[in-house]
């Protein structure tokens, strides 16, 4: 899909059978999906040439025919439909009107216009929409309703995650917020009851932080399955769902505290995946005075969550040493006020200071004092009563030592939140009520139906019997037992092969294998087959609300968009899976407007990609325990007589429901497995099926812990062969090892960014080898190793979240992601969860006096580090689509974001890791690094700061340390200077990187002592004492000479 952008304003858009123009006010469904290339037409363009206008003006009668409006009563969206031949002619059209018109929109009538110019083009527009020449006058399209021009926002938008379509802003009111309750509670009525108490409250203190904008309206909270409640009560959910909620409440896995905390793959501005909360923090009311209210916390969560910001504090960094050389704590605003003390359970003392350093030794706390006269800011201390407000430009302290600093280029929280799509057209105040409305959901076991096609393309590349392959894996192995399934297939038209079956046994999952399609012919309607898998879904209750749709395609088919209303009332989430090249374009705006999955797979055997699609189509009830788990997948073209060997680890996590599945295209190879106790399987102990061409082993019991082994001899001619291997949880009381995958990208000249979290149950693991496999529309495969080093994409070092920049977009189509984690024993380990988390507050200083909360409960790192051995993971990370038309983006070298500077000698050393050529790969052509005495002249006037000559160094490639060191000229080093650096790194074309975070370095002269301290004391001592012995020993003989004078007197006497 194109877009073509006039002024950032209006934007129409034309796929293969629809030209798309979307205006439709802030916060409303967008109405279709995409990821459209966005071009800019406020730029100078050059007029069509007359050969242009010609093409343009070619078939004009049957243009015009081929044009008809639909309007949609549920936001400002209507789209000119055409047949596939119109598709150049309309899109020379389309350039025609926005090079040579302009939209206005008429706020009384409702209509957008496209004016003629009164030259050039406006005439021959008119001519080709109306068949007249009718220069100076109007074409208008009606939208329903009547908007303002203020509320008319055009845009598109890319489909990064069903996410996007959960939380709104309408009205200045947050709608469809999603809270889910993590079916491993237990059920607790209270717990509801302090939810909606929380949000009350923060849906007014978020009111008055925002500066009376926005506020909380709508909250749905979902219920686990095996709760019992009053039907009457609740309501089924249609696409929400625990793994895609915006807040989640669960035990955190091995017992680390409370801390309420958002999970953030991406930087500054970018919205986070979830907020945690434990069922204690929501229960226990003895938990305020350390955090706070929940309400405040709730707010304090959100802006991490919903803008991208970051804390004010710093744990880690808790005292920074100011440019006027003061020692103060690490916060925002700076006019919080409080004391610094070191404090034990029995009592408090000042802290002591590191000579070295001049920052105060490990173990002072800054206790703030309870009465404040600073009003800001919630993400440093929303706890204290007088916080009100985020810091803005006028509170903020860009100096100190914070992840909001580093993350958003030392900007002030406010500015971010308030420079967010969220405000840039909302309307100025809300004035009504701010109590939000609640609704309770409660999802049901899951009710599904496979879509499956079987026309006549089907029969190639051996397409049909890969399909029944896969599906074969998914109703035997990954389906959840409990679930309801059926099976419809279509061409032409559309088959129900059955209604729902309960997944009671195995009998019923080979039931529904025996149903799968072995044959394909005739041509694609992918919309009756829709149609009748929504018949199929209300056989268990009427209705299609919460259930799913598994679609696969290989086809085109241009009357695909005459089933998207019905798509979008049925409350049924669809995923969709294009088969090979030429899927229809417009399968993925199924997914989108239900909130599905989308997933593609190539012809490439080898890659095994149908099988990886379908083992990840698990349920998304946040149920772990019953998931099933894919532990390696893997596909090799095997010559004759050769070998196909590799190894799985099995963990302890996993074990339950242990499957070893072979498929091959032709001839039964001879499979050999061999577990780590030396025991070997072959072809007798395998459920081998001639139809299918699958062999399948279950492991009996729990498989055993360590690494198995597998050997497959391919007897025959050639032949593709493939290994899957999936798991349950061994103990359902201890979460799996898992991986979840994120695949961002803001827009056509962004890159791309692959985050792969892994995790034991909440808790990072850390050190694993991941890696990335992009299968292109042409070409071999991509290997990508992803980093946890905070370099690069990479956001945060060692938080479990490995991230990589794809660039290699060279082709149009789809791009799959297969995602493989590997974990070896003794190296990885998991650590706790780091990232935007509400401050353990310490306590508080009262009239001089400091109240000290229970200090932090201790965590051991040892006591997180139970013995998972080595362990295997495959994961498919969906797919993406890139459009004809988008535009080659030369991107430049990344940003710089572990600059660092010392003293060494009365000389500036610094060193950062270098970036590449195009963001992380390559090498850059040259830095440019500059100086300043003043922090913001670097992120705000940087060429204005004084240069360093850096022309002899010679940048190294991506992820090399790069040194320099630095003599001073025109700067004094004396107690007190303090000095920033910063660097641009550029690429060959002259394209430069954002600015690298700012580096401090400042002089602290310690106070001068002796050498020979200890030893000087030690004299010291020793005349002290010395003197003290003579004063006695002068003393003494004093008296005694006194008392013998004295009876010598008495004598003569």
């Amino acid at each position: 899909m194109h877009a073509y952008q006039r002024k950032a304003s209006y934007k129409i858009m034309i796929d293969r059978n629809n030209v798309y123009l979307n205006c439709y006010p802030a916060g409303s469904a967008l109405g279709i999906g995409g990821n459209p290339v966005s071009v800019d037409m406020s730029a100078n363009k050059e007029p069509m040439s007359s050969g242009d206008e010609s093409k343009g003006q070619k078939n004009k009668e049957e243009i015009r025919k081929g044009l008809k409006a639909e309007q949609c009563s549920q936001c400002a969206f209507f789209s000119l439909c055409l047949k596939p031949r119109f598709r150049n002619a309309i899109l020379q059209l389309i350039r025609f009107i926005l090079d040579h018109n302009v939209f206005t929109f008429d706020n009384q009538s409702g209509q957008l216009k496209v004016l003629g110019s009164g030259s050039g083009g406006g005439p021959g527009l008119h001519k080709e929409l109306g068949g007249a020449d009718r220069q100076g006058q109007t074409e208008a399209w009606q939208f329903p309703g009547t908007h303002t021009e203020a509320d008319i926002n055009c845009c598109w938008k890319t489909i990064n995650s069903v996410k996007d379509l959960c939380v709104k802003l309408v009205n200045n009111g947050y709608r469809d917020i999603v809270i889910a309750i993590n079916p491993g509670i237990q059920q607790n009525d209270k717990l509801i009851e302090n939810i909606q108490e929380m949000v009350i409250e923060a849906s007014s203190y978020l009111y008055r932080a925002t500066k009376r904008q926005v506020y909380f309206s709508d909250v749905k909270i979902l219920l686990p399955v095996n709760w019992t409640v009053n039907s009457k009560q609740v309501r089924r959910p249609t696409n929400q769902s625990y793994e895609k909620a915006d807040v989640i409440i669960a035990e955190p896995y091995l017992k680390y505290g409370d801390d309420p905390y958002t999970l953030q793959y991406g930087g500054c501005g970018e919205k986070g995946r979830y907020i945690h909360f434990t069922p204690n923090f929501i229960l226990n009311n003895s938990l305020t005075p350390v955090y706070g209210s929940r309400g405040r916390i709730f707010v304090h969560e959100w802006a991490h969550f919903q803008w991208g910001v970051f804390d004010e504090y710093n744990d880690l960094v808790p005292f920074y040493l100011s440019t006027d050389g003061i020692t103060e704590a690490t916060r925002c605003s700076i006019a919080v006020k409080g004391t610094t003390a070191h404090c034990t359970e029995s009592s408090c003392s000042p802290c002591s200071t590191d000579a070295n350093t001049g920052l105060y030794n490990v173990g002072c706390k800054y206790f703030p004092e309870k009465g404040q006269s600073s009003s800001s800011s919630i993400m440093y201390l929303q706890g204290l009563s007088n916080v009100v407000e985020f810091c803005d430009d006028k509170t903020h302290n860009p100096e100190a030592p914070n992840m909001q600093n580093k993350m958003c280029n030392y900007r002030s929280t406010w500015d971010v939140i308030s420079k967010s799509e969220d405000f840039k057209n909302n309307s100025p105040q809300h004035t009504g009520s701010l109590v939000p409305t609640f609704t309770l959901l409660q999802a049901k076991d899951r009710v599904l139906c496979l879509v499956l096609d079987v026309s006549g393309s089907m029969g190639s590349e051996n397409r049909i019997n890969r399909l029944r392959q896969a599906a074969e894996i998914f109703l035997l192995q990954i389906i959840e037992t409990r679930s309801h399934v059926g099976i419809v297939t279509f061409s032409s038209s559309a088959t129900i092969q059955t209604g729902l079956k309960a997944i009671d046994n195995d009998d019923i999952r080979n039931e529904l294998v025996q149903l799968l399609p072995t044959s394909a012919g005739g041509g694609t309607n992918i919309c009756a087959g829709i149609q009748s898998g929504f018949q199929v879904l209300r056989g268990d209750d009427s209705v299609t609300n919460g259930d799913e749709i598994i679609l696969l395609t290989d086809g085109e088919d241009g009357g695909i968009s005459t089933c998207f209303r019905e798509v979008e009332q049925s409350g049924a989430v669809i995923h969709t899976i294009a088969l090979g090249p030429n899927a229809a374009v417009e399968l993925e705006k199924l997914s989108a407007m239900t909130g599905g999955l989308q997933f593609s797979a190539t012809d490439n055997v080898d890659a095994s990609g149908l099988i990886d699609v379908f083992t990840g189509l698990v349920s998304g009830n946040g149920d772990i325990s019953q998931q099933s788990i894919q532990l390696e997948n893997s596909g090799m073209r095997i010559e004759g007589n050769d070998w196909f060997n590799g190894t799985v680890d099995i963990d302890k996590t996993v074990g339950k429901d242990t499957f070893f599945v072979i498929t091959w295209e032709t001839q039964t190879p001879n499979v050999f497995v061999r577990d780590p106790s030396g025991m070997m399987y072959n072809n007798g102990d395998f459920k081998v099926d001639g139809t299918a061409l699958t062999a399948r082993l279950r492991i009996k019991g729990t498989a055993q812990t360590g690494t198995w082994m597998y050997a497959i001899l391919n007897p025959g001619i050639k032949q593709a062969i493939t290994i899957t291997v999936t798991s349950r949880a061994a103990d359902e009381k201890v979460p799996p090892v898992t991986i979840n995958t994120h695949i961002s990208r803001k827009d056509s000249t962004s890159p791309m960014i692959i985050y792969v979290e892994v995790s034991h149950g909440f808790l990072p693991v850390l050190f694993a080898n991941v890696t990335a496999i992009t299968e292109c529309p042409t070409g071999p495969p991509i290997e990508l190793h992803l980093s946890d080093d905070g370099q690069g994409a990479d956001i945060v070092r060692n938080d479990g979240i490995y991230s990589k920049y794809f660039l290699d977009f060279k082709d149009y189509g789809r791009y799959n992601f297969k995602l493989r984690v590997q974990g070896k024993d003794g190296a990885t380990r998991m650590a706790i969860r780091k990232g935007g988390h509400a401050m353990y507050i310490p306590g508080y200083t009262e009239n001089g006096n400091i109240q000290t909360n229970p200090p932090r409960p201790p965590v051991n790192e040892k006591d997180l580090q139970p013995q998972l051995g080595s362990f295997s993971r495959v994961k498919s990370g969906g797919s993406i689509s890139l459009p004809p038309g988008t535009p080659i983006v030369d991107f430049p070298p990344c940003k710089i974001t572990d600059l660092q500077a010392t003293i060494v000698k009365d000389k500036f050393e610094l060193e950062w890791t270098a970036p590449g050529e195009d963001y992380d790969q390559g090498t850059a052509s040259h830095y440019e690094m500059r100086m300043s005495d003043n922090l913001l002249q670097l992120r705000d006037n940087f060429t204005k700061a004084a240069m360093v000559n850096l022309t002899s160094l010679n940048p190294r490639p991506y992820g090399s340390r790069e040194t320099v060191t630095i003599v001073p000229e025109n700067t004094e080093l004396q107690n007190g200077t303090t000095v920033y650096f910063a660097l641009l790194a550029y690429d060959k074309s002259n394209a430069s990187s954002e600015m690298s975070n700012v580096a401090k370095v400042s002089v602290f002269v310690p106070l001068i002592e002796h050498p020979k301290d200890n030893n000087v004391s030690k004299i010291v001592w020793i005349v002290v004492v010395v003197a003290i012995i003579v004063c006695l020993l002068a003393g003494i003989t004093a008296c005694v000479l006194h008392k013998k004078s004295h009876n010598r007197s008495s004598v003569l006497v």
